[in-house]
């Protein structure tokens, strides 16, 4: 008998009329379960509020979230401004157990917000006045955490923003560095107008002797008849000494050595005189002008500032770049910052109203 009730209860926890098997519905105004098909009448003492609020709590208390659901759905045809279920409905519709979780920070990354902001509008509308306070600190609480997930990926967006930035920053830097004439960490402006000078000077002496050196008269270089000249002394000696004896000896070696000397001498007298010559026609012929000299290193000039010119006005572009760079990173600091401050005030919120509802649930 006892069994029977039990079975007769369970049917009608599942408004399942154990009479006909039919769908029972739910009379408020004669607080009755009534069935439409048989007529049979069940009161609601069949289900006491704590046995039915218990049963859903522990549910809930073991992630049972559809059973738990099932109890306060119950629950809330028989009382729609029960605050336990109300509570337990909200809670289900983020996934926690227990309104400790509401503090957790990870939580809001993960549940669905608006089936919670609707499950929690629901028990704001539903819930008597006393209760209203509990609910929408609740919802603010939701939101917050919503604020939260919304601000932090902001928050690394702008903080992937301004890594590109710094690593965009340091490569024009070391761009810009690099033309040290421009400008550089190791050399400052004086000393590269002090570098400019000594490159322009270097420049103009290289170009100077270059030009010196192929303009220079090719017959400039005399012959050296010094060699020619001890052995003709020497040739003069022997051939005394020759002559002394040659009627004496008939070494005939020695005469044609004297002979060959004094041949080789006179050839290179020959050949001096004509390079003498030659240098008098030649320096004749090419009288000596600067003013090839002067276009030379006019033209070294131009091309000497137009290289600086393109150095100062590429190094003042990329300065140009880096300070703009500079700006937006600091633009992005300060948002970086904002988003920390704003981040920190929404997890006060949180904790501020967390406190809050534990203390409405003490006064419960």
């Amino acid at each position: 008998m006892e069994y029977e009730e039990k079975n007769k209860m369970l049917d009608v926890k599942k408004h399942i009329c154990p009479t006909c098997g039919g769908n029972l519905i739910v009379n408020t105004e004669r607080q009755m379960y009534e069935c439409p098909s048989c007529g049979v009448t069940f009161d609601y003492d069949y289900f006491r509020e704590e046995n039915v609020l218990g049963i859903a709590a522990q549910a809930l208390k073991d992630n049972e979230f559809s059973s738990a659901g099932k109890a306060y759905d119950f629950m809330l045809e028989k009382e729609p401004d029960n605050f336990e279920a109300l509570r337990g409905k909200s809670l289900i519709a983020m996934d926690i157990t227990k309104i400790d979780d509401i503090r957790s920070l990870d939580l809001y990354s993960k549940i669905n917000y608006e089936s919670a902001i609707k499950e929690i509008d629901r028990a704001i509308e539903s819930s008597k006045p006393q209760d209203r306070e509990y609910f929408t600190i609740m919802k603010d609480t939701v939101d917050a955490g919503h604020e939260y997930i919304d601000e932090k990926a902001r928050l690394e967006t702008q903080m992937t923003e301004r890594r590109e930035l710094q690593d965009r920053l340091s490569e024009i830097t070391k761009e810009r560095d690099t033309v040290f004439i421009y400008s550089s960490s190791k050399i400052r402006p004086k000393k590269a107008v002090l570098l400019t000078i000594f490159c322009y000077i270097l420049c103009c002496l290289i170009l100077f002797l270059g030009y010196k050196y192929v303009t220079r008269n090719p017959y400039s270089k005399a012959e050296d008849l010094s060699q020619y000249e001890t052995k003709q002394t020497e040739d003069s000696d022997v051939r005394f000494d020759y002559l002394k004896n040659k009627y004496h000896h008939n070494d005939f070696n020695i005469a044609l050595e004297e002979l060959s000397n004094y041949t080789k001498y006179q050839e290179a007298l020959e050949r001096e005189e004509q390079r003498k010559i030659k240098y008098d026609d030649w320096e004749k012929n090419h009288k000596p002008s600067n003013a090839n000299l002067v276009i030379i290193l006019c033209a070294a000039t131009v091309i000497f500032a137009l290289i600086v010119f393109i150095l100062f006005k590429g190094g003042r572009y990329l300065d140009s770049e880096i300070s703009k760079m500079r700006a937006r990173a600091d633009e992005q600091n300060d948002k970086i910052k904002n988003s920390e401050e704003r981040l920190s005030d929404i997890k006060d919120r949180i904790d501020q109203n967390y406190k809050r509802l534990c203390v409405l649930t003490r006064n419960k």
